[in-house]
């Protein structure tokens, strides 16, 4: 199972919480392993091990010719002991959640269905027009395809993980109430989106207030206890070795601040890191051109422009969640931005400008674009913004290594001053609209650039 870095565990918790919850009964079928395949954008493999892992726990029995049929006899009672334990930890965690949707999940599954061809929309029109064909019915489904069409493993993770941390919507019975059905079938794409977008925040509303009146309901029975709260956290899913990689990120980020690199034993004393990891992670950013070491001397910090070995694992690995990063942000950083920015009280917002103006005074005009990162991370209102644009800024500084080997010996300072000089202007003239755009344009170039670069 593990080389599946745990990908099934997904499936496996996605159909116990639809058992558990009383969503499918006694006697009920799963899904075929190509349906659930096909939803989940996992190989055929790697559903068998979370149905083997459901047929363990005695929740379904599995048989290699027809579909796994669930065996577990669920009482009501202990249907909502089950639910009440899950739900009331992560009560404000849940409303963090539905505050952030429209802001980061929402533009990603409606550009993932901008992206289906004829065929997919055909499908999607059949089945809105004929209910009977369950092809809408269950709105998680639903969001899984949409954004599989993105081919975009991080957004795909950040949809998985929000949905294995709700699991509400698992109960829910689908688009049931789509007003209109005869009329959609001649709406033009981007109405039926919108439609589609209307029906979801309609569905997944009334879901969230009947999910809260049980909680509230359950948390008055003194027979119930239940955990230390349980907030939202985004676990990203990376090839391995994990360790090195997020090391490697560290170590990028302090040598961007201007941080001299301590010996190896103040390295291995200071994070706790195997000595190994540590020796193969500074041979790691001494291959991007971060680093140089000498023998007897250490390691210097060096930011020159290095030939990426694209065949690295470690390598490819850092740079396909870059790049996935750059697209799930110029996708969701426009309203995100604004609201940060609406919410911030003055001294904040001017602080960020004056340290717009230094990075420029300093020549360090690339760091403006992290700078945004961290202003939305500590100011934005919404607590799951705040947790995902953290983990986002931290797989966005192989952003430099590459723009480095990118521009050889052109100036980093340079290639950003003229736009950062505009963003500024922006917010020195109390502009946060064009601010906004400007950034999802610039992370948009910077997507296309960098794959073009490494095409």
């Amino acid at each position: 199972m593990k080389k599946d870095n745990g990908l099934y565990r997904l499936v496996y918790e996605y159909y116990e919480a639809r058992i558990l919850l009383g969503c499918y009964t006694c006697g009920d079928k799963l899904p075929s392993i190509p349906k659930i395949s096909d939803i989940f954008h996992l190989a055929p493999t790697t559903i068998r091990s979370a149905l083997s892992m459901l047929e363990q726990e005695e929740l379904i029995k599995v048989d290699a010719r027809k579909a796994a049929v669930v065996t577990y006899d669920l009482s009501p009672g202990q249907m909502k002991k089950n639910a009440a334990e899950y739900f009331i930890p992560r009560r404000e965690g849940i409303l963090g959640i539905s505050q952030s949707g429209s802001y980061l999940l929402e533009p990603l599954w409606k550009e993932g269905l901008r992206k289906w061809d004829d065929n997919d929309w055909e499908s999607l029109r059949r089945g809105i027009m004929d209910p009977s064909l369950n092809m809408v019915s269950i709105p998680v489904e639903f969001y899984l395809l949409a954004v599989g069409a993105l081919d975009n493993r991080l957004a795909m993770n950040l949809l998985w993980e929000t949905v294995r941390y709700l699991r509400f919507p698992y109960l829910t019975n689908g688009m049931e109430t789509l007003t209109g059905r005869k009329e959609l079938a001649g709406f033009s794409r981007e109405e039926t989106i919108e439609a589609l977008r209307a029906e979801a925040a309609h569905s997944y509303g009334r879901s969230l207030q009947a999910l809260f009146a049980f909680m509230d309901e359950m948390s008055l029975d003194p027979g119930l206890k239940y955990a230390a709260p349980i907030p939202f956290h985004w676990n990203i899913y990376r090839q391995r070795p994990q360790l090195r990689y997020s090391f490697a990120s560290l170590l990028i980020r302090e040598i961007l601040k201007g941080t001299y690199l301590p010996s190896l034993p103040q390295l291995v004393d200071r994070y706790g890191i195997p000595l190994m990891t540590v020796r193969r992670t500074l041979g790691l950013l001494e291959e991007l051109g971060m680093t140089r070491s000498y023998h007897g001397k250490g390691t210097l910090v060096c930011m020159e422009p290095a030939d990426i070995d694209l065949s690295r694992s470690s390598i490819r690995e850092g740079i396909r969640l870059y790049v996935e990063s750059l697209q799930l942000l110029h996708l969701t950083v426009q309203n995100i931005f604004l609201c940060t920015w609406e919410s911030a009280d003055p001294a904040k917002r001017a602080a960020l400008i004056r340290h717009f103006l230094f990075l420029q005074s300093e020549e360090k005009s690339y760091l403006c674009f992290e700078a945004c990162l961290t202003f939305i991370e500590d100011h934005c209102p919404l607590s799951t913004v705040r947790e995902c644009y953290g983990s986002i800024k931290v797989l966005m500084v192989w952003k430099y290594p590459l723009i480095l080997s990118r521009l050889k010996n052109r100036s980093l300072h340079a290639e950003y001053r003229d736009c950062v000089s505009r963003l500024t202007s922006f917010l020195q003239e109390e502009r946060p609209e064009m601010f906004s755009s400007e950034l999802k344009h610039l992370w948009e170039q910077e997507e296309q650039q960098v794959r073009a670069f490494l095409s």
